[in-house]
């Protein structure tokens, strides 16, 4: 029987994927045919490049597929990012580069060939630029992570264009990282080849990596290397908190937002942590998996094919009881190795240690509803309750009062509500009470709005269902759709210029503070809630440290 890990990557691929999918074919079906109008010569750190201008009003202008290192391929497959080689002449940046290997999921998904928009080599890191045409003044920045469980997705993918975000009054950076076994392998023989005696992370220092290429050379693009806010989703958004703890990061952004971020326990490098191997025991099973054993040296393992190395990332294909309630446990992704990462990032927050920039965290009201879908789930109030009793004998009570079921129809909205509450909800609230009692402004949000994406709309405001409203792309253009993404963009972006989402002509967004603890809900308005089910997350907290003792 797979793992719960597995399990609980699985639906992360699965919903990521369709929700991704769905969302990619229909912004599709929307865009216009693009004019194309080449925009002026920019010269950066490694050459002159030209992208083109873009928009109804040749207003934005666009630059795809910026190689912000060098490729990661051969001796540098598993080290840390290097610099990009300069070039001669002009170098076009009309088209996307192209994304990390990654698995095909097309059992699991809609559309998988509208996945990452772009071809699939390790020759992946690059990032794209949206800007507004012409600025006088140096515009914030908006440094965009996707998400994908760090196994699937890209910056390419059309959910995330720029283009309108960046109309709003920012520059927009998307940026592609490395994923599954070759951004985040851990191997005794690459940690005993590192300075530092550790590997894996490399994804992460992609990603630092582009802010660093940022900071150089963002200012060619109308941007400020001084007002740069990192923003991401789901592993993007796991990726956030990270770098928000990573020393090698500090000073290279200005802000924060963390969405849909899950409360999550790192693996270690070398030991086990809740009954889950260790990222090297699971790097030494993916060489298997290829065929090498664990005296295979390094060079062999550089040499292996890339097809052979996205296998060795398992794919599942069920999900555990959501009813054992076990916050998820990330195997491929980032790990904590005490030098890179120093502590694990609750305890980095919670000992107020993170670096000392303004955040935004939040959630979706209904994030597991996607994940339900490949889930099983009692048939009726007597299954519901005897499973709580089975697996949590002493808190049934309170978890069967806090999560009431009295007939069949309210069990998976009552599990959805449950399995949100613990694996997000419960980071958001987390993260916004340690930030700001360490001195920080956090802001917190909850998002409420249904997507209109066919058959996804039944569930409500499911995980990953704002980012269309974000990249003002909302689906079927109601009046009040694209209200809200308007509004959701325009914190985002104020946020970016000042620290503070506020701003003339939105509802006021109080900043978190222990004694209130306000929220705003994107819902039909924007609602301002005050406790928001502390009660429910505090008992959430109790199967946390349960689950972890």
């Amino acid at each position: 029987m797979p793992s719960l890990a597995i399990r609980w990557m699985c639906a992360l691929l699965l919903c990521v994927g369709l929700a991704t999918c769905v969302a990619t074919a229909q912004t599709h079906a929307q865009t216009r045919p693009a004019r194309q109008v080449v925009g002026p010569q920019i010269r950066i750190d490694s050459g002159v490049l030209r992208g083109l201008i873009v928009g109804p009003r040749n207003d934005i202008c666009v630059y795809k597929g910026i190689p912000f290192a060098a490729p990661p391929v051969g001796d540098l497959r598993w080290k840390p990012p290097q610099p990009p080689a300069a070039w001669e002449g002009v170098r076009d940046c009309f088209e996307f580069g192209a994304a990390c290997p990654q698995p095909s999921i097309a059992p699991l998904i809609l559309m998988p060939e509208m996945v990452t928009n772009a071809p699939l080599s390790e020759d992946c890191l690059y990032l794209n630029i949206w800007a507004p045409a012409g600025a006088a003044n140096q515009k914030p920045v908006l440094y965009w992570i996707h998400g994908g469980g760090f196994v699937i997705g890209a910056a390419s993918q059309p959910m995330y264009d720029g283009e309108e975000l960046a109309r709003l009054g920012c520059v927009v950076v998307s940026v592609n990282y490395r994923l599954g076994s070759f951004g985040f392998l851990a191997h005794p023989a690459l940690s005993a080849e590192s300075p530092d005696h550790v590997s894996g992370n490399y994804g992460l220092f992609d990603q630092i990596e582009g802010l660093r290429w940022v900071r150089r050379n963002i200012a060619a693009f109308g941007g400020d290397p001084d007002r740069v806010t990192i923003f991401g989703e789901s592993a993007g958004g796991i990726s956030v908190d990270c770098l928000m703890v990573m020393p090698a990061a500090r000073g290279l952004f200005h802000g924060a937002i963390a969405q849909s971020a899950t409360a999550l326990t790192l693996p270690r490098l070398r030991e086990p942590v809740g009954g889950e191997e260790s990222s090297e025991q699971s790097g030494l099973k993916a060489m298997a998996a290829c065929g090498l054993d664990a005296s295979a040296d390094v060079a062999k393992m550089r040499r292996l094919d890339a097809r052979a190395l996205v296998r060795a990332v398992p794919i599942a294909t069920a999900i555990a009881s959501p009813l054992k309630l076990q916050p998820p446990f990330i195997r491929c992704g980032p790990i904590f190795d005490g030098v890179c990462i120093p502590d694990q990032p609750p305890a980095i927050f919670a000992a107020g240690r993170e670096h000392p920039v303004p955040m935004i965290v939040g959630n979706t009201r209904n994030e597991w509803s996607l994940f339900l879908l490949a889930s099983k789930i009692p048939t009726d109030e007597a299954d519901y309750l005897k499973q709580l009793h089975d697996n949590f004998p002493d808190l049934a009570a309170e978890l069967s009062a806090a999560y009431p079921v009295h007939d069949a129809s309210q069990i998976r909205p009552e599990i959805i509500a449950m399995m949100t509450d613990l694996s997000f909800a419960r980071d958001t609230r987390s993260v916004g009470r340690s930030h700001s009692a360490a001195g920080h402004r956090a802001f917190r949000y909850q998002f409420s709005r249904a997507s209109h994406r066919p058959l996804l709309e039944l569930l409500g405001a499911h995980h990953g269902c704002e980012l269309l409203y974000l990249f003002q792309r909302p689906l079927g253009g109601q009046a009040e759709d694209l209200r809200t993404g308007k509004l959701m963009g325009q914190y985002w972006v104020n946020f970016a210029a000042t620290g503070n989402p506020n701003g003339a002509g939105l509802p006021d967004w109080p900043a978190y503070d222990a004694s209130s603890e306000p929220m705003i809900d994107f819902a039909e308005d924007v609602e301002l809630l005050h406790g928001y089910r502390n009660a429910q997350l505090d008992l959430m907290e109790k199967v946390a440290r349960r689950a972890t003792n």
